[in-house]
């Protein structure tokens, strides 16, 4: 049996006999990991490296978008690995991914059982639940999924408006909006206050340069996806008939695949916008007259990965953490929601994601423990 690595030794009492343990790690099989495309080299390794470093195989199916880049890294793979163990799965996911998990054979006993051991995907939760639908025991695959979100930033009061607006400018827009880890709803103050960060927000967004990633200065680029804008619009109209208003010139204006990033204000209960993952760029800002309604809101939403709090230290900000412990996995104060730094577990609750990663929990991730114990402490010690 391959193990990785060997813990301390620890020990317990059942009964009179005094028991010695250790943990190992052992690998959990074959694994099927599924790439996203906004970020198709990093968190295309991101599951990979640690699922082969814990011994298991691997099958990686690559981005829709960036399958080029990572056909650079059969190579490197080439030069480590035995043949056989990592194998890369090119094409459409909703064709060839059915027909890999779906695989199955027979146990000792003759009954079937999926060959694919864990799932290790990031996207979207209705493709997750399809992917895993199709497994012949899905009871049994282990799961490490990073789904949709939708972290809140909160802006209270008092807080520095310059300052907040150019992070969050950054955090809501980043890749276009098209991160998981992205603020898609800002709660902001009513009133004055408010009113000042939503004006300022809408000028650094109005001064980010469209242009093609190569361009060295262009902040917003063309979103990969053929029909992105017309969900876009559908999305702001849906706010914009309902109320709420554009704060930025020109947002929401594109032709073919890229859009003028719209800052969206005064977005309430019922818009789509309120509730729904825009996965793009649309900023939308909720105001609040009580942090009761901010809690509201991550009560009644289904996401759990991150949220961010912005302004000053006091009491009322001590109670908006605690509360909002309760939601989601991560609390950024005065930072942007992200996945760094990697020493960092990055892990999410409720409809978000299971499972964590980063540097360390990566490793347990796509490992099982196996406890070695014994009354003889040194029979621990040397197996």
């Amino acid at each position: 049996m391959k193990t990785l690595g060997q813990g301390a030794i620890y020990g317990g009492v059942a009964g009179k006999t005094t028991h010695h343990a250790k943990d190992w790690q052992r690998p959990l099989g074959q694994v099927l990991c599924v790439a996203p495309f906004n970020y198709p080299i990093n968190e295309f390794l991101t599951t990979i490296i640690p699922a082969l470093v814990a011994g298991n195989v691997v099958i990686a199916k690559t981005p829709r978008f960036g399958t080029l880049a990572n056909q650079h890294l059969m190579s490197a793979f080439a030069e480590c690995f035995p043949a056989g163990v990592v194998s890369l799965l090119p094409g459409d996911g909703r064709i060839v991914l059915p027909a890999v998990i779906s695989h199955k054979q027979n146990d000792v006993f003759g009954t079937p059982k999926g060959t694919i051991d864990v799932l290790a995907f990031i996207g979207s939760e209705g493709a997750a639940n399809a992917i895993l639908g199709r497994h012949p025991t899905p009871s049994f695959v282990h799961k490490i999924l990073g789904l949709g979100a939708k972290n809140a930033a909160v802006v209270l009061p008092g807080a520095n408006v310059d300052e907040v607006s150019a992070k969050l400018a950054k955090g809501s827009l980043g890749f276009n909006g098209q991160r998981c880890t992205a603020e898609k709803i800002i709660f902001a103050p009513t009133g004055t206050e408010g009113d000042a960060f939503v004006v300022a927000l809408a000028a650094r967004v109005s001064k980010l340069k469209l242009g093609m990633p190569w361009d060295p200065d262009a902040a917003i680029t063309p979103l990969p996806e053929p029909t992105k804008l017309e969900w876009m619009w559908a999305m702001i109209k849906d706010a914009v008939d309902r109320g709420a208003t554009i704060a930025n010139d020109k947002g929401g204006t594109g032709y073919f695949s890229i859009m003028r990033p719209a800052v969206v204000d005064k977005v309430a209960t019922g818009m789509r916008l309120y509730h729904e993952e825009q996965f793009g760029p649309i900023v939308p800002i909720v105001r609040y007259s009580s942090l009761t309604e901010v809690i509201d809101w991550h009560i009644r939403s289904p996401y759990g990965q991150q949220a961010g709090v912005h302004g000053p230290d006091s009491p009322q900000r001590a109670d908006l953490l605690r509360a909002l412990a309760s939601f989601v996995a991560r609390i950024n104060i005065d930072d942007v929601c992200q996945r760094g730094p990697d020493t960092f577990g990055f892990t999410a609750a409720d409809k978000s994601g299971f499972g964590t990663l980063s540097i360390r929990e990566a490793l347990r991730s796509f490992s099982r423990s196996v406890i070695v114990q014994s009354p003889d402490r040194g029979a621990v010690e040397r197996a």
